[in-house]
């Protein structure tokens, strides 16, 4: 193939992104004009953040897929994830509540970033500049995830 492998992960990843980016537009519509949440902050910050988030978890699942040898197998790699993201990110327990080992947990997921984010941008009306450093974070992330899926399929190939 002409592509090179950056290309080519990119490209398996470009239309999940397009079709995330949407459904979350598309939630953030339903969740201002169904059921009248008003958005404080900017809607531009609010789709920056969900895009970058995105783009992270898209190129987790892709490095597990990289690792996984059938599609059970990647499920249930995917359920480590799942499930801390859920506990320990602070969408159900407030962070500063937890013990020191759980809060370390959850400041290695993405979740974590995206949901202080959201919450600081539609409830707070934050602009990115007030929480560079959480997209920083959640960019590091990605950018590292995409590096490590680049790598991998390398090695799968030769």
């Amino acid at each position: 193939s002409p592509l090179s492998r950056w290309g080519l992960m990119l490209g398996k990843l470009t239309p999940y992104l397009c079709l995330g980016v949407t459904m979350a537009a598309g939630l953030f519509a339903i969740m201002h004009w169904l059921f009248d949440v008003p958005i404080a902050g900017s809607l531009v910050s609010l789709m920056a953040a969900t895009l970058v988030y995105i783009f992270c978890l898209l190129t987790l699942g892709l490095l597990l897929s990289t690792r996984a040898q059938n599609q059970m197998q990647a499920l249930q790699m995917s359920m480590v994830f799942i499930m801390p993201s859920v506990f320990f990110s602070g969408f159900i327990f407030p962070r500063e509540t937890m013990p020191a080992i759980f809060w370390w947990i959850g400041a290695c997921l993405p979740t974590t970033y995206f949901i202080e984010l959201a919450r600081a941008i539609i409830l707070r009306g934050a602009t990115l500049g007030e929480f560079a450093s959480h997209l920083v974070v959640l960019t590091g992330m990605g950018i590292g995830l995409f590096a490590l899926c680049v790598l991998r399929f390398r090695q799968k190939m030769g």
